[in-house]
């Protein structure tokens, strides 16, 4: 009997009819694109905004900001 290739398919055991039972391996692939393509564009916000970070943390840096109360003069 010959199987799709697009579709991971196991089969029945004897004396059981019908078609090949579908396995979990393409809702598998398509969670794992779906995750590789959500962490490229996650990737490339990153690196848009980087020349913008990078300004901030210089600016944060001149007026010395600090965490929690500032020191009474």
């Amino acid at each position: 009997m010959r199987q799709h290739k697009g579709f991971a398919t196991r089969m029945r055991p004897a004396g059981r009819t019908g078609a090949p039972v579908r396995t979990g391996t393409t809702a598998q692939r398509v969670l794992i694109a779906q995750g590789v393509a959500l962490g490229a564009l996650t990737l490339g916000l990153l690196v848009l905004e980087l020349p913008g970070i990078v300004r901030e943390v210089r600016i944060w840096r001149m007026i010395k900001l600090r965490s929690g109360a500032k020191r009474p003069r």
